[in-house]
């Protein structure tokens, strides 16, 4: 697979339960380059790909909370126990992005959070260092969190 670099052939998954339009969300992420990313609405979906082993990483785009709730709900938002399971490594999108939501996101297991307003291209880039984890460490070693300091918070 020469001169083909490891993102272009990532297998990228963007979950959204919020009820937002699943495809739109990937669609930004397409459009730089990763042909093989899908979005879904559900984690009956998103098991669908896990099993057929089509996932490399998965980018979950939480609901949108009013500020008032959100710190709260997104404390308890986990990655898909399937993904964890599988070692997939999750990367969270946070709609209210805090120290304390990216604390307790890594906490819950999810491999990387970033800003919901993050731009494709830091959401590609994110993925791309994600998917450099996998083929350093391994798969499982891969998916687990890594503290890194949240800007601004």
């Amino acid at each position: 697979m020469a001169g083909v670099k490891q993102i272009q052939t990532a297998r990228v998954v963007v979950l959204r339960l919020d009820g937002a339009e699943a495809e739109e969300a990937a669609a930004g992420l397409k459009r730089l380059g990763l042909p093989h990313v899908f979005g879904v609405t559900s984690i009956a979906e998103l098991s669908v790909h896990i099993s057929d082993n089509k996932v490399d990483v998965i980018v979950l785009a939480d609901r949108h909370l009013p500020p008032d709730l959100a710190g709260e709900a997104e404390a308890a938002v986990k990655p898909p126990a399937e993904a964890v399971k599988a070692g997939i490594p999750c990367l969270l999108l946070l709609s209210s992005m805090s120290r304390a939501g990216a604390r307790a996101a890594t906490s819950a297991g999810f491999a990387a959070v970033m800003a919901a307003d993050s731009g494709p291209r830091l959401i590609y880039r994110r993925v791309g260092a994600l998917m450099q984890r996998v083929r350093r460490l391994g798969r499982a070693r891969a998916a687990e969190p890594v503290d890194v300091p949240v800007p601004g918070g």
